[in-house]
């Protein structure tokens, strides 16, 4: 489904555009941007970053339910593009490939997706799993056994395995109740939408300002919304969007980002994958 990314405001602070040294080809950053997940990881230069944030958009769980009613529940989930099993592994190793050395991946994922190990098809010699966050979004949902109420996050770790080096913020419960800001984020445009507010503690537990979130599959662009609320840069894109040229302010450069830049702008486009 395509939804129109608005102009959005910081604070008090207009979203203004960015400056022209912030463009790249074939993806820019801190703006919301339409492309492809698999394309954007591998234009970027290996260990550029200290955290990814990865929603893949997958019909495992829908296909496996069976409701029969999907057409009337979930109209615009149903029509955003799929990405297969395999799509999503090869997505998760260029993620190890770009993260730092101890850098963490955040791959958000459901009970079913949980419970079956979709994430142990990951080899834990690129990333191993190291913790899991339960979001309670405070919202009835489906199920054939026990109805469902938020999803997870499922923190994997580039070796070699640090924490106290690596994760400053050691208040943050592994049991997360937030709702979503449904005047921000509207359902019916963004059936996805995860919790900023946990986000931003993640993104403030593992990195500092002025390093580069990375989100491939970016959705609502929620993580861009939090990473610039920090003081970080992001990049990430989303086939699902149209985008309606938001742009971000220029943020604080910090060792790392500018040659991720001079990366960025010296890689081809790649080939889209095939949308589902």
């Amino acid at each position: 489904m395509d939804a129109a990314v608005t102009k959005t405001t910081m604070g008090a602070e207009a979203v203004a555009a960015a400056p022209a040294s912030l463009f790249v080809s074939p993806f820019a950053l801190n703006v919301a941007q339409r492309g492809d997940a698999l394309t954007l990881l591998r234009s970027l230069p290996g260990g550029c970053t200290p955290l990814t944030i990865f929603d893949p958009q997958h019909r495992s769980t829908l296909d496996r339910l069976k409701f029969g009613n999907e057409g009337e529940r979930q109209r615009g989930r149903a029509q955003l593009p799929a990405m297969s099993e395999e799509y999503i592994d090869t997505c998760c190793i260029e993620i190890a490939r770009v993260l730092r050395p101890s850098g963490y991946l955040a791959l958000w994922t459901d009970t079913y997706r949980l419970v079956e190990g979709h994430h142990l098809r990951i080899p834990r010699a690129a990333l191993a799993p190291v913790d899991l966050i339960a979001w309670d979004n405070q919202r009835i949902g489906m199920g054939k056994r026990s109805r469902h109420r938020g999803d997870y996050v499922i923190v994997l770790q580039r070796p070699p395995l640090k924490a106290r080096a690596t994760w400053r913020d050691h208040s943050i419960s592994s049991r997360w109740a937030e709702k979503i800001d449904l005047k921000r984020y509207p359902r019916k445009l963004y059936p996805h939408t995860k919790p900023i507010g946990l986000i931003k503690r993640l993104i403030a537990a593992v990195t500092e300002v002025g390093d580069l979130v990375v989100d491939p599959a970016a959705g609502s662009y929620t993580a861009m919304h939090a990473a610039h609320q920090l003081g970080r840069n992001f990049i990430g894109c989303d086939l699902a969007i149209k985008v309606a040229g938001e742009r971000m302010p220029p943020l604080p450069s910090r060792r790392g980002v500018a040659d991720c830049t001079a990366a960025l702008s010296a890689t081809p486009p790649l080939p889209t994958r095939t949308v589902e």
